[in-house]
């Protein structure tokens, strides 16, 4: 054994302790990123739902900020993007001369609200007012996901009713003061209500913008990039092999085939995600798939091309 052998032994089992260690490194490095990630998502949810529960009040005309008023409680429930549609949930608290002991209704009111598809609802005195239930229509581009974002416009009026002698409840024109508070308890959208206008015959009016909170967002973004990361991997492995002078294996076909499978699966897991034909589609998906599928196609011809020289070589 010459004295050149023992070198080339120790430069191996060096390069190779180098190579472990910047293994354990990076796998140390992207677990770390997964921590930090999950963190922060959590953070940003707990934050977007406290902010969303924190009540948004306006006035209506005067009298509204006194003693004897009428509390227009406005509950976003649902935000379908997809049916264009928030589902609201409205309920009314008299105060003052509005209200009896038991919280019912002193007086008879008439409640005007866009998105009740049956008109004005008339709330019986001496009763305790039933939720009305609202679908609004929301403003927005869907295909813009994960960074969509949606609009639409509540107004409120009441007013006083008074009942005929024959029974039949005549709607007035009196209006009632009122306070609009708007609240949501949706942990992936982000509220935020800016008032538009208060109007003569009492009507409070109201803008009600949402866009994905920042959790969602993170978490969109996170499987756009591990989708990007996966085709780049797919490419550099099919580049790798190809110009080896090893034969191709038939697992590189089996794994490049989950791959056409698994991206898809990883789009899918994305929170509220849309139907195909998103921004993301066109600026990530399509192309990674399109990788991996040219990635599998490519490695097929080689192999079959190879395979067919070497079986006419001999």
């Amino acid at each position: 054994m010459t004295s050149a052998e023992p070198a080339v032994e120790e430069d191996v089992e060096t390069t190779y302790r180098r190579k472990r260690r910047l293994g354990r490194i990076i796998i140390a490095s992207f677990l770390a990123v997964i921590v930090i990630v999950e963190v922060l998502t959590f953070i940003g949810r707990a934050q977007t739902a406290r902010q969303d529960a924190k009540p948004h009040t306006f006035y209506g005309i005067e009298g509204s900020r006194g003693p004897d008023y009428v509390t227009v409680a406005a509950h976003i429930l649902e935000i379908s993007p997809v049916a264009g549609t928030m589902q609201v949930r409205v309920t009314v608290e008299p105060h003052g001369t509005y209200s009896l002991p038991d919280g019912a209704l002193a007086k008879s009111l008439n409640i005007d609200a866009d998105g009740y598809a049956g008109g004005s609802i008339t709330l019986a005195a001496g009763e305790i007012p039933p939720p009305v239930q609202l679908s609004l229509t929301i403003n927005g581009d869907l295909s813009q996901y994960p960074i969509d974002s949606y609009s639409t416009l509540l107004t409120v009026r009441l007013s006083e009713v008074a009942v005929s002698p024959t029974g039949k409840e005549v709607k007035l024109g009196t209006p009632v003061p009122a306070q609009l508070v708007v609240n949501a308890n949706q942990h992936d959208w982000a509220l935020s209500v800016s008032k538009v206008g208060v109007w003569p015959d009492g009507a409070i009016s109201v803008n009600i913008a949402v866009h994905r909170g920042i959790a969602t967002r993170a978490f969109a973004f996170f499987e756009l990039f591990m989708m990007v990361s996966l085709a780049v991997i797919a490419v550099a492995i099919t580049y790798s092999a190809i110009i080896s002078s090893k034969p191709l294996e038939f697992s590189l076909f089996a794994w490049l085939g989950a791959m056409l499978f698994a991206l898809p699966a990883i789009r899918g897991t994305m929170p509220g995600i849309p139907g195909v034909g998103t921004l993301i589609d066109y600026a990530v998906f399509f192309w990674c798939l399109l990788a991996v599928a040219g990635c599998l196609i490519t490695a097929a011809i080689t192999y079959i091309t190879t395979t067919m020289r070497e079986h006419r070589h001999h």
